[in-house]
């Protein structure tokens, strides 16, 4: 079981690495393509639209394929896709290649997700909270390796052509430790359609938007905020990202632990309180140390949010486990990917000072919907 679940994290590792390397190289695109705020959030609607429309893809895929094979599909679509968007010249052209980016990404968000279920029902124990801190960790090596890269001044395709051999060498090392699980059959179960979740099951993938909407937003635009609202700083403009990301490194390592004291309701409303107030931190009070402690705050409360859903989905027993997981990591990963699109936009509209009470407003809602119909099952 060690050599599956380091495997695994492998997986999620790569993942994150992934995502990160694309985010690191947005203002570069943004100049290059003369691009606002308003229209760089329309081309990166690209990726959400193409994690909708990979939904069913992902469920069927599961009907016909073991989970470890449809990972390995992601990955060669990841290798062909990452260096091709360097050499997207406009901005309709990277919209369609970030499609194709999201595709990858929600294919494999589900596919590797589907392993860490399988991997607790043979140990007996949800871990699923440490596999989401070895993604936080590749978004945090990922963003760390884009920043000298760029400082380096290496351009996007010899960055991203970089990126996708490491893809090639980590999951030569991988592939045949994944488990080897098999395709989904189960005629005994009519209740086996992907869009056919059932209200408990909507409810924890609305908490799961809300959580994934605001990782996604706090990834590509803090280091901005920073950038254009924090005077006087001592720290660079990453300092507010740096402490988020390793909240959540920290918050999910101890995820699996504080999950088995206390209940599923008492820690998700806990996080969406710990999301709301951090950011109402970061955004009112004009120290620079109290913002950066507000990120790290809010990197608490998003930390534990959605691998303690994806290990309910996976255990309840109205869908088959792979199934539930499919629908509800999809509509989480759709937040996570149209969280900076709807800051640009409202960035545009109001500044983002202003755009990112969003995130205050999605913490406490999450709160509230996780006080209030959240039950374990």
């Amino acid at each position: 079981m060690k050599k599956a679940r380091f495997s695994i994290g492998i997986l999620f590792f790569i993942c994150g690495l992934n995502f990160a390397t694309w985010a690191t190289r947005i203002p570069d695109f943004k100049a290059y393509l003369n691009l606002s705020d308003a229209q760089l959030g329309t081309v990166l609607m690209g990726l959400p639209i193409g994690s909708l429309v990979s939904l069913p893809i992902a469920g069927w895929l599961l009907t016909k394929y073991a989970s470890r094979w449809i990972c390995l599909m992601a990955l060669a679509m990841y290798v062909i896709i990452i260096p091709g968007l360097s050499l997207m010249s406009s901005a309709v052209a990277l919209f369609v290649g970030l499609f194709f980016f999201g595709m990858a990404g929600d294919i494999m968000n589900i596919a590797m997700n589907t392993q860490v279920v399988s991997l607790e029902a043979k140990m007996n124990k949800t871990i699923m909270s440490s596999f989401h801190a070895v993604f936080s960790l590749g978004l945090m090596a990922g963003a760390f390796v884009g920043g000298i890269l760029e400082k380096e001044q290496f351009t996007p395709l010899a960055h991203f052509i970089n990126i996708a051999i490491t893809n090639i060498i980590l999951i030569l090392f991988s592939f045949g430790n994944l488990l080897k699980d098999k395709p989904v059959h189960d005629e005994s179960n009519p209740k086996t359609s992907i869009l056919n979740l059932g209200p408990y099951l909507i409810i924890l993938s609305i908490i799961a938007f809300c959580g994934m909407l605001c990782e996604g937003a706090m990834a590509d635009w803090i280091s901005l905020y920073f950038k254009e609202y924090v005077t006087n700083s001592p720290f660079p403009i990453t300092i507010g990202f740096s402490f988020f990301a390793a909240a959540m490194v920290f918050g999910r390592f101890l995820g699996d632990r504080i999950s088995m004291t206390y209940g599923l309701s008492t820690i998700l409303t806990l996080n969406g309180i710990l999301v709301g107030i951090g950011m109402l931190i970061t955004l009112l009070l004009s120290s620079t140390y109290m913002k950066v402690f507000g990120c790290f705050t809010v990197g608490i409360g998003i930390s534990t949010i959605v691998p303690l859903i994806y290990s309910q989905a996976g255990n309840q027993k109205e869908i088959m486990p792979s199934i539930a997981i499919a629908g509800v990591s999809t509509i989480a990963y759709i937040g996570f990917l149209l969280g900076p699109v709807l800051i640009g936009y409202l960035s545009d509209f109001m500044g983002l000072d202003k755009a990112l009470y969003l995130i205050v407003i999605l913490g406490f809602l999450a709160a509230i919907i996780s006080k209030t119909w959240v039950k374990v099952k």
